[in-house]
């Protein structure tokens, strides 16, 4: 494994950082079970990833190995379950999702698993994945299932089926190796990488000393408050933790959403980030609390072309955003120099030395110090892009793509995917933090329908309204859906 998936495998000591993936796609009817069962096999042969588990020894310093299951069955991942359809069909496939992702894994096999629910309302069926972060990241493991996906209804022929590589689990003498060979790897990497920072700054000091001084302080300062735990969450209202899940989903028009960022002159991203910051806020006065400020986790893509599906290319930025003034767009003004300076912190540039060191220490000391960044965050927040045009599945259409990111240690996380002209959000709230998960998501809707359509500053103390209604204003984007859905009733 490299350094920061190790990490991402390792720290589940903790039950409580467990970072499990959870995909849900809504199909317009119940997919072909002998076509998903051969796509099924043969994104396992394309990505090897899907067919190895992760082998380690606690005694051991190294990271823990990927090798190929000599066990492994398709099968035992790819489950079919048939809903009561007495529900909503949207609410009956969260139900499900959240118990699916509340389950551990069984480390003795690959870390995936995939469900296809049928059963439901109007003949509608359900995909719901789940991977283990580990393995890969959002974007990652959007180009790990490419393979499960066409551009229209009637599949092409698959052609011949990819050949599989044989199990061979390593010798102690090979393990051995291994480890030998990572620690000189990732000492290798870290003398390059700090060579070329020397470099860098000696060659940059000639012309600019006072800059490259000052440049080389605030790495260090970054890289120390990266290190530095985090304490107890900025919220009072919402420090309890537990292994429980709550999903819900928000949908809005992605047209609508790009309107609005270009209208506040700043990114999707940033409308993001503050719509989320709101809708906190929001959920703190509607229960007669205040919060001033949140501690954000958000991931940094640094994600190439080059980059293999599997594996990890992200990095996380933790800051404090302000969650004041009451209305968004004059939050946004407030949250986009924060933004922008998280996205740019020094510090993530000596990340991977940073994760490196972590992967290094002994299981119990990594899994304390990560303890201590991650379960002082309030919510997390990250943003994929999915597919811009409609796929479908053995035959059937993907209605809806909702990605349900892992808490972490987080009160909540907000995922955001786009796909074929629509913005799912998929709120996966704790509900020992989030005890009324119904009203936060109310609350990041009319945070939603806020930044659509501007009503001015609104008073700090205003209670929500379970209905929001802009029909009376003839301006488009407020007249944009913004729908919510949840398992509960």
């Amino acid at each position: 494994m490299g350094a920061f998936d190790a990490v991402m495998f390792g720290i589940e000591d903790d039950p409580l950082l467990r970072s499990s993936i959870t995909l849900v796609a809504m199909l317009d009817r119940a997919p072909d079970l002998a076509l998903v069962t051969d796509r099924t096999e043969r994104l396992t042969r394309l990505q090897p990833r899907l067919r190895q588990r992760a082998v380690g020894n606690p005694m051991s310093l190294a990271p823990p190995r990927w090798e190929v299951d000599p066990h492994f069955d398709a099968g035992f991942h790819l489950r079919w379950r048939r809903a009561p359809g007495e529900r909503e069909a949207l609410a009956e496939v969260l139900d499900f999702a959240e118990r699916m992702s509340e389950a551990d894994f069984d480390r003795a096999r690959p870390l995936w698993e995939a469900a296809i629910i049928t059963g439901l309302v109007d003949d509608q069926a359900a995909l719901i994945v789940k991977i283990h972060h580990c393995i890969t990241d959002g974007i990652g493991g959007l180009a790990m299932a490419a393979s499960l996906f066409d551009l229209s209804r009637d599949a092409p022929e698959p052609g011949d089926m990819p050949t599989v590589s044989a199990a061979e689990p390593s010798s102690l003498i090979h393990r051995v190796e291994q480890a030998v060979g990572f620690e000189v790897r990732a000492a290798a990497y870290d003398a390059a990488r700090l060579a070329r920072l020397a470099f860098s700054t000696g060659r940059t000091a000639v012309t600019n000393p006072v800059g490259v001084t000052r440049q080389a302080v605030d790495t260090a300062a970054s890289t120390i408050r990266m290190l530095a735990p985090q304490g107890r969450p900025l919220s009072t209202l919402m420090s309890d933790r537990s292994l429980s899940v709550d999903f819900s989903v928000v949908e809005v028009p992605l047209d609508a959403l790009k309107s609005a960022a270009r209208r506040h002159d700043t990114t999707l991203n940033t409308c993001f980030l503050a719509v989320v910051t709101a809708a906190l806020r929001d959920y703190h006065v509607a229960l007669g609390e205040q919060l001033r400020r949140v501690r954000v986790n958000m991931p940094v893509s640094v994600r190439t072309d080059s980059d293999e599906a599997a594996g990890n290319h992200w990095v996380p930025a933790r800051f404090v955003m302000p969650a004041e003034p009451a209305d968004v767009s004059g939050l946004l003004r407030r949250i986009e120099p924060v933004v922008r300076r998280a996205q740019h912190d020094p510090a993530l540039r000596a990340s991977t030395i940073v994760y490196q060191l972590l992967a290094s220490l002994p299981a119990p000391l990594t899994t304390s110090i990560a303890g201590s960044l991650m379960k002082g965050v309030d919510v997390a927040a990250t943003n994929v892009p999915g597919p811009p045009m409609p796929v479908y599945t053995a035959g059937a259409k993907v209605t809806k793509l909702i990605p349900f990111a892992p808490k972490s240690g987080a009160a909540v996380n907000v995922g955001l995917m786009s796909y074929a002209g629509g913005v799912f959000l998929g709120v996966n709230c704790d509900p020992a933090a989030v005890t009324d998960s119904r009203l936060f998501t109310e609350c990041v809707r009319t945070a939603l329908a806020d930044l659509l359509h501007p009503r001015g500053p609104q008073p700090s103390d205003r209670r929500l309204t379970a209905v929001i209604d802009h029909s009376d204003t003839s301006d488009q984007e407020a007249k944009a859906v913004v729908t919510v859905s949840s398992s509960r009733p």
